[in-house]
């Protein structure tokens, strides 16, 4: 089953890739372009463990730093969709969770990333970063993740459900 399962987050990260440099730029929104890149990192993340999210990370930031308008520092996005995949997948234990709570934490992991690769890229002397834009880049970044975590998180998860039914729980003892 893991072919299955690595088909499927190869499909959702290159979808979410093309949506990214496709279709959200067309949508001309105020502030920061909507980031479904990093959402579906942190969708994978919380529903298939830390190890799995970060693995997911890597490869969804290498593809994103390679693709063709990449005019940046190559693995900054990378390192940071690693740490992202890595903390939902730790923060995505607890199915006690409400839906809101989850919704608003995979928004705060993503506001999170994009503070995250300004700093970085501050560090390493990214022409990109413009910290008269940050505050306002992570506001918009938050809230358009906010809106798109209410749809690809419980997408994901169904479709995860599909791949990796969870085990039976058996009762020793009784």
């Amino acid at each position: 089953m893991i072919w299955l399962r690595t088909a499927l987050t190869v499909a959702l990260v290159v979808t979410a890739l093309l949506l990214e440099l496709t279709a959200m730029p067309l949508l001309h929104l105020p502030g920061a372009t909507p980031d479904v890149l990093t959402v579906t990192v942190v969708a994978l993340g919380l529903v298939a463990g830390p190890v799995r999210g970060a693995a997911t990370g890597l490869a969804a930031g290498v593809a994103l730093d390679l693709v063709t308008p990449a005019d940046g520092v190559i693995g900054l996005t990378a390192v940071v969709l690693v740490v992202v995949g890595y903390l939902a997948g730790l923060l995505g234990g607890d199915r006690d969770r409400s839906p809101f709570t989850t919704v608003a934490l995979a928004g705060l992991l993503a506001g999170g990333a994009t503070l995250s690769f300004a700093l970085i890229g501050g560090l390493v002397a990214d022409p990109r970063i413009s910290w008269e834009r940050v505050p306002g880049l992570v506001l918009t970044q938050t809230a358009y993740a906010v809106v798109l975590a209410a749809f690809v998180v419980p997408g994901v998860a169904w479709l995860w459900r599909r791949v990796d039914p969870p085990a039976p729980r058996y009762e020793v003892g009784r």
